[in-house]
């Protein structure tokens, strides 16, 4: 299968390159900056590179040029961006990919959505019969439109288009939760907010691309869309029991700071503001997204991807975050970086 990837220096983007290469598919990566080392080293396992940005429609259309199937995982992700920036890059972004990679010949897109297409509900166990929302924070409705676009797009342009929407991605090549949550570790900065309870939704990298490479083989499922998640059949691991872990893993103190949603929210919106107030370019450690994203009673339910795409999930969460926050750690070896 040849496939064209944006995106490719993301984590999704880099596994997503290497395990299709790993399987003898060919790869074409689209690449803001070739000279990077990850993308040097993308071009060494013979992915094709392109350079360009979602922007560059020609550059869309010469990495989409003979692909079987194109997955879009190009995407402006959290909340350290503006909604100008977020509409410029996944919305806008999604149309142009798609578009080029119809005018490129592509007959099949996977889309890296979010479950953030929920809109964030408070409790429930979500399957992907419950309705995308618009809530009104950059992140959620951007990716939302984006999907709503890329599926809109694709049935205007006879495209077969599958989403796929995982929770919180951690793995190798993670910038944003592990990275994350060994800062406020090391400060002692976690709070477990109303007793850390919450479940925490989460996936290992290498589970998101088994789903992606799973659908990328399945043209007929046009329309479709796909939770993913490290846990199936078993409620995921509360915020605390996850904390924890990475805690012990990386020989770091245990989470003790306790907070009511109320105070949490509270001393998350004076950082954002303290933090935006000396133009810092660093992410406040804790951020209103961050509350929400460790207080709600959400389970997002995979069991379509098992009965649809054959996923069966090889590693749970707790061993996962163990492994990983080791590694970002230094205490194991980067090579126990990939696959069990």
């Amino acid at each position: 299968m040849k496939i064209a990837a944006t995106g490719v220096t993301s984590s999704v983007g880099r596994r997503l390159c290497e395990i299709a290469r790993e399987s003898g598919h060919e790869v074409a990566g689209l690449v803001r900056d070739p000279a990077r080392l990850d993308a040097r080293s993308l071009e060494r396992l013979g992915v094709r590179i392109v350079p360009g940005d979602v922007s560059d429609t020609s550059a869309l259309f010469e990495v989409s040029r003979g692909a079987d199937v194109l997955v879009h995982a190009a995407a402006l992700v959290g909340d350290n961006a503006t909604l100008e920036e977020m509409l410029r890059v996944n919305v806008e972004g999604t149309r142009n990919v798609i578009e080029s990679a119809a005018k490129a010949g592509v007959r099949h897109f996977v889309n890296v959505s979010s479950s953030a297409v929920y809109g964030r509900p408070d409790k429930g166990r979500v399957t992907e019969a419950w309705p995308s929302r618009l809530v009104g924070t950059p992140y959620e409705d951007t990716k939302t439109q984006a999907e709503r676009l890329a599926f809109e797009r694709g049935r205007e342009l006879g495209l077969s288009v599958v989403a796929i929407r995982p929770p919180i991605i951690y793995g190798p090549y993670d910038r944003n939760f592990m990275p994350r949550a060994l800062e406020t570790l090391k400060k002692r900065i976690v709070p477990l907010i109303d007793g850390g309870r919450a479940p925490l939704n989460l996936v290992w990298v290498d589970h998101v691309i088994d789903v992606i490479l799973a659908a990328a083989h399945r043209p007929d499922l046009g329309g479709e869309s796909f939770n993913v998640m490290d846990e199936l059949d078993q409620r995921p691991p509360s915020v605390r029991d996850v904390f924890q872990a990475i805690a012990e893993a990386a020989e770091l103190p245990p989470p003790r700071l306790q907070l009511s949603y109320a105070a949490a929210m509270a001393l998350a919106k004076t950082m954002r503001f303290g933090f935006s107030a000396v133009n810092s370019n660093k992410k406040p450690p804790i951020t209103p997204f961050v509350v929400k994203m460790l207080t709600r009673d959400v389970v997002y339910d995979a069991s379509k991807a098992k009965a649809e795409l054959g996923f069966t999930p090889r590693m749970s969460s707790l061993a996962g975050v163990r492994r990983f926050a080791a590694l970002f750690a230094g205490k194991t070896s980067p090579h126990d970086r990939t696959r069990p």
